[in-house]
């Protein structure tokens, strides 16, 4: 049965507090060495964003998953930062790419001459595939330029660097996506070719790091991106 989504933004309809249980509840589920409270201060509550778009994703009445992207100011820019987890019965990837893409096209409208920046961890090797497949332009990846170092020394500033990608894009985050030991072993074994660069770039993801991924929201993106799809539908 396909699950019911329901769109909110800060601006105009927040969370109810029945909404923000459940939310608690799907944290604590997903992440592991996270206190829920505090996480869900820091990315729903905090007032270091100036916006936040979030789609709840129900089954019935339950929340079993979420997408939420937070805008911030970094100097002249804006960076889109992201949060997401579902309950393991769930999981899609393509549920978190179709919002995200919507919220940054009209982003970009918005803003047009504003430099705009997804930039921001991935604690799993299937959120970064479930972008990397779909985008034409992210940050590390088997394709980038040298020049995208820079970004990652703006925006990563306390990064390590990754012998693999030779940027500066792996974090410590603290916390992990709470898979089972299976599941690591078998993003481990996976030969698509996304997850094996981000478990290649990454290796210690198990273990509280995360890859910092950069995505340049621009009109090259959007053109680069939906040929990317098109190619995807007829193959």
């Amino acid at each position: 049965m396909a699950l019911i989504q329901k769109d909110f933004c800060q601006n105009k309809q927040w969370l109810s507090t029945e909404h923000s249980a459940q939310l608690l509840l799907l944290i604590s589920a997903s992440f592991a060495n996270v206190d829920a409270s505090q996480y869900f201060e820091k990315y729903f509550t905090c007032n270091s964003a100036f916006g936040r778009k979030l789609r709840l994703y129900f089954d019935g009445t339950d929340i079993v998953g979420y997408c939420l992207l937070t805008l911030h100011r970094d100097g002249d820019a804006i960076l889109v930062k992201a949060s997401a987890a579902f309950y393991p019965e769930h999981r899609q990837g393509g549920n978190t790419f179709d919002f995200s893409l919507l919220v940054v096209g009209k982003l970009k409208l918005k803003h047009p001459l504003t430099p705009i920046f997804y930039a921001d961890t991935m604690l799993s090797p299937a959120m970064y595939r479930a972008m990397a497949k779909n985008v034409a332009i992210i940050y590390p990846s088997a394709t980038m330029p040298k020049t995208c170092e820079q970004l990652f020394l703006r925006f990563n500033p306390d990064g390590t660097f990754s012998e693999f990608a030779q940027r500066t894009c792996v974090v410590h985050a603290g916390r992990t996506t709470n898979y089972t030991p299976q599941e690591v072993a078998s993003f481990r074994e996976n030969t698509k070719k996304e997850i094996a660069y981000y478990c290649h770039a990454n290796p210690d993801f198990d273990k509280g790091y995360a890859l910092f991924v950069i995505m340049p929201i621009t009109l090259k993106q959007f053109f680069l991106t939906g040929l990317t799809l098109l190619k995807s539908r007829f193959h």
